[in-house]
């Protein structure tokens, strides 16, 4: 930077988050501080061990069977379309029904009196499934002809083409740039108190 150029405002100066007193001593009241009302009941989701495999069925007998388990949630009992993707393509549903696409993906929902209940309970769940080919890195995934995750996002400026040309020197490889997830001090939770007026209070993580 030139030295006769100067910054003004609040750019190039630190910035203390609203709540950053708070969450660095504790103090932060979060979702899972609330006290629960009396009779509260725990949901736990039951996932998939595999990355890819057509969904078969899934024998609920035992994880029904199990003492304190009120019931299960599947993807019959979504209401609507039984679509949660946040780009609008209408591929990530809240529970499948014929397909199980990722590791860990959600298959269903174990309802019971408490956290630890439902989920021994969703362990018992048999889920008979074929397991399809599959890529564990993106990679592997391009050269078996994948589609993108997510519409491929090129940033350009100028003429790309006629500077490589002309350029004195060129560079060819490749790199990978890991990714980066800021981490939470949530937990991931949400509570939902049913009103007197047939409404419901949703108090959920950001």
């Amino acid at each position: 930077m030139k030295d006769n150029v100067s910054i003004t405002g609040t750019a190039h100066s630190d910035r203390i988050h609203d709540s950053a007193s708070k969450h660095v001593t504790g103090a932060a009241d979060y979702t899972d501080d609330i006290t629960l009302p009396e009779g509260t009941l725990h949901a736990y989701l039951g996932v998939s061990d595999v990355a890819h495999a057509t969904l078969l069925d899934i024998d609920y007998t035992d994880v029904l069977a199990t003492p304190g388990v009120i019931g299960i949630l599947t993807a019959e009992d979504v209401p609507g379309v039984n679509d949660l993707s946040p780009t609008g393509l209408k591929d990530e549903p809240v529970f499948p029904t014929d397909l199980i696409q990722f590791h860990g993906q959600p298959l269903f929902a174990v309802i019971a009196e408490t956290r630890d209940i439902a989920r021994h309970a969703a362990e018992k769940a048999k889920i008979n499934c074929d397991v399809l080919p599959h890529a564990l890195d993106p990679i592997q995934a391009q050269q078996a002809g994948y589609p993108h995750v997510t519409a491929p996002l090129k940033l350009e400026r100028g003429d790309v083409d006629g500077a490589l040309e002309t350029a004195s020197n060129r560079i060819k490889g490749r790199i990978a740039v890991g990714g980066q997830d800021h981490m939470y001090l949530e937990g991931h939770i949400a509570l939902a108190i049913p009103g007197e007026d047939d409404d419901i209070i949703v108090h959920s993580s950001t």
